[in-house]
């Protein structure tokens, strides 16, 4: 099964006992293979919350989804780590359970370019699986530079991808430029429009665990030429991305998805991350219960309110 354009990274449910919800999660991406979602991204390092399961859940929940639905969706797994070893360890339990690999630096450890270039080298030639090199400043405290992201590319042919989500439109620019053949993906949703514009592929995203239907048609309608409805639709739904990230991802997404489902344990997160504040749940619950159950043309109407 190939890589689709939009590709939704998403989270993992627990219990009330904090423990993986196999049955929450299931439901949810058949919700997401129901609404034309093809691709799915899971134990993702921020919103797939890897960073709260240990390793050898991980490896439990990575073959349990890619046994019960690699026929069904395309499944990216997240390889993330405190170092590039323990990383290593982990491609090779993981590979035989991915149809790729989305491959990110280690946590805030502050690198140099040459030393991102060899930790890549190794976690490639560990998997035998197309590779998605995950380029995220914010989160992992250094850029991965478009020269750096050229030299990984031309390393192997296995490096199909990347998730771009510098928030650098000048770095995307250049990695198109001297990446011709590299599949760039839009990591920032309120970047989606200016992304393709550029060049981009298609999208990672968070919101299309809420919304899959829409973002899905922004990423084709745009590649179909109807840029002046896609406009319209983009906007419409800045608000939404704006209210995932009210508070540190997941955690606007689950309780939105707890909220729309009529599920509470979908808001649950473990340590060190809390579910949200009051005060910011007061602040999305009206837009959401709106935005949640609309069409496309409804939804540029309840955008003009706002």
């Amino acid at each position: 099964m190939s890589l689709s354009k939009v590709i939704t990274v998403i989270p993992t449910f627990f219990t009330s006992n904090n423990i993986i919800d196999y049955n929450m999660v299931y439901k949810h991406i058949q919700d997401l293979v129901n609404n034309q979602i093809k691709s799915i991204i899971i134990l993702e390092s921020i919103t797939g919350e890897s960073f709260c399961l240990t390793q050898h859940e991980r490896i439990v929940f990575s073959h349990h989804i890619f046994k019960n639905w690699s026929d069904k969706v395309n499944i990216t797994v997240g390889i993330n780590g405190t170092n590039t070893t323990e990383m290593v360890g982990e491609i090779k339990e993981l590979d035989k359970c991915s149809h790729n690999l989305m491959v990110s630096l280690t946590g805030h450890v502050k690198i140099t370019q040459e030393g991102i270039f060899k930790h890549f080298k190794e976690l490639i030639d560990v998997s035998t699986k197309p590779i998605i090199i995950y380029n995220n400043p914010v989160n992992f405290g250094i850029n991965i530079e478009p020269e750096t992201v050229q030299r990984i590319y031309e390393y192997s042919t296995r490096v199909i991808g990347i998730k771009e989500a510098s928030g650098n439109m000048e770095q995307m620019i250049k990695i198109r430029k001297n990446c011709p053949g590299l599949q760039i993906f839009c990591g920032n949703d309120n970047l989606i429009l200016p992304a393709l514009a550029l060049g981009a592929d298609g999208v990672i995203s968070v919101t299309a665990n809420i919304i899959p239907r829409i973002i899905d048609s922004i990423v084709y309608g745009f590649e179909s030429g109807n840029i002046s409805s896609i406009q319209k639709i983009f906007y419409s739904i800045r608000n939404l991305i704006e209210l995932c990230e009210n508070e540190t991802c997941p955690l606007p997404l689950k309780y939105i998805l707890s909220q729309r489902n009529g599920e509470p344990t979908m808001e649950i997160v473990r340590l060190p991350l809390i579910i949200m504040s009051d005060k910011s749940k007061e602040e999305i619950i009206e837009y959401v219960n709106k935005i949640c159950k609309l069409t496309n043309n409804q939804i540029i109407k309840v955008w003009e309110k706002y």
